[in-house]
């Protein structure tokens, strides 16, 4: 697979169960299939959120969600935070993650975001060892979390 054969889109209500099996691959607790749907119902069609799946030959293969932030101090730039960043196991270290993250840099630039937020687990030293590779630094933030 070559990396120009990926294609990247707009998550679709019908993609919805194949993302949600690819998020759920490498986690202990399953997506909850009706909420997930009621919540895609009520953001799909906001501007803010970039809920984007990577596809080759029409197979979804990666996935991301960017959700852009708009500021009201200093500059007023808007930021980006991305979440939930997927690649199936089977198309890692191909450059298909570097591609979402070019796709992503690029709407943020074209946004005139100041910066772009990362939420990764921080135990996942893999993904995190990536993340750097692409330029991504820790930087001081918290999470608080209110029901785990």
């Amino acid at each position: 697979m070559m990396s120009e054969d990926l294609n990247f889109s707009k998550l679709m209500e019908d993609d919805l169960e194949e993302v949600a099996k690819l998020y759920d691959e490498e986690r202990t607790t399953i997506t909850n299939r009706v909420k997930m749907k009621e919540t895609f119902e009520k953001i799909k069609d906001k501007p803010e959120y970039k809920m984007i799946v990577v596809k080759n030959n029409h197979n979804i293969i990666g996935f991301a969600k960017a959700i852009i932030h708009y500021d009201i101090f200093e500059e007023n730039n808007p930021f980006i935070t991305i979440w939930s960043v997927r690649v199936k196991k089977e198309y890692r270290r191909l450059k298909v993650g570097s591609k979402l993250f070019e796709y992503i840099e690029k709407i943020a630039k074209d946004k005139n975001c100041e910066f772009i937020c990362l939420m990764a687990d921080k135990n996942n030293t893999v993904a995190n060892q990536f993340y750097k590779s692409l330029g991504y630094e820790y930087e001081n933030g918290y999470a608080k979390f209110l029901r785990r």
